[in-house]
C-alpha cells in the first residue's frame, strides 16, 4: 500500500512540474486520418466555436486542402473556449454595431481576418522550429534564433524551442515549443503541438489564449 502511495505522489509531482499544458485533441496518435477541417469537426467540445468561426469566414475549402495555392498549412488553432470568450466579450461589452449575439452575427470579413491570423502557408512541425538564442530575450533586436512566420493575415510570429531542466539538471528535460507575436508584442500560450491531419499541422493554443490578439 505504501509503495502505491509513493508512486502516486511521484506522478503528481511530475505532473505539477510539467510546463507545456496538453489539450486533449481526441486522438492518442499525433496523426489524424482526415484533413484539418475533419479533425476540428471530430471534437465539438474542443473545437466547436472554432469550426463555426471558420465556416462563417468562408474558409472551409482552405482547411480541407482544396485551395491549390495552399495544399498544406500550419494552423495555430484557437480552442473553442477562447472563441467563446471572445463572443461573450462582444455580447456583453461590445457597443452599438459591435454587440453580437452569435458568431453568425459577426461580419464575414471580421471572422476571415481573425482566422487567417492563425494560418501559415506550408507545414511546419516542432522539429522544423529553431531554438532561441538563450543570451537574448525572444523580442530583443539581437535575437537571431527562433523561426519567423508571416501568417496569411499579415501578422508576424516567432516560434522557438527551449531545452528545459529536470530534477536540477540543466537542459536535459523535455524540449518545449513557444510562440511569440511580434505584431502584438506578447507571448501566445501554446498547448499541444504537432497534431497532424493529412493536409498540414495543428498547433493547439492554450485555453487562456485571448482570441484575436496574435
Amino acid at each position: 500500500m505504501s509503495k502505491v502511495i509513493v508512486i502516486l505522489i511521484a506522478i503528481i509531482c511530475f505532473a505539477c512540474t510539467t510546463k507545456q499544458e496538453v489539450i486533449d485533441g481526441g486522438i492518442a496518435s499525433p496523426y489524424f486520418d482526415g484533413n484539418i477541417m475533419e479533425y476540428l469537426r471530430s471534437n465539438e467540445e474542443q473545437w466547436g466555436y472554432t469550426v463555426e468561426m471558420i465556416e462563417r469566414a468562408g474558409l472551409v475549402d482552405l482547411f480541407e486542402g482544396k485551395v491549390d495555392t495552399v495544399p498544406e498549412l500550419t494552423f495555430f488553432a484557437p480552442p473553442s473556449y477562447a472563441v467563446f470568450r471572445y463572443l461573450m466579450d462582444l455580447k456583453y461589452e461590445g457597443t452599438g454595431e459591435e454587440r453580437y449575439e452569435s458568431i453568425q452575427d459577426i461580419p464575414v470579413e471580421t471572422c476571415k481576418e481573425l482566422i487567417l491570423k492563425h494560418v501559415v502557408v506550408g507545414k511546419y512541425l516542432k522539429e522544423d522550429i529553431a531554438f532561441r538564442n538563450m543570451d537574448y530575450d525572444i523580442f530583443a533586436a539581437e535575437q537571431d534564433g527562433g523561426t519567423h512566420f508571416t501568417c496569411i493575415g499579415k501578422n508576424e510570429l516567432i516560434a522557438y524551442l527551449e531545452k528545459t531542466d529536470y530534477k536540477g539538471f540543466p537542459d536535459v528535460g523535455p524540449i518545449e515549443m513557444f510562440l511569440y507575436s511580434v505584431s502584438v508584442g506578447q507571448m501566445i500560450p501554446l498547448a499541444t503541438p504537432d497534431i497532424q491531419p493529412t493536409n498540414g499541422v495543428v498547433h493547439a493554443l492554450n485555453y487562456g489564449y485571448d482570441f484575436g490578439k496574435i
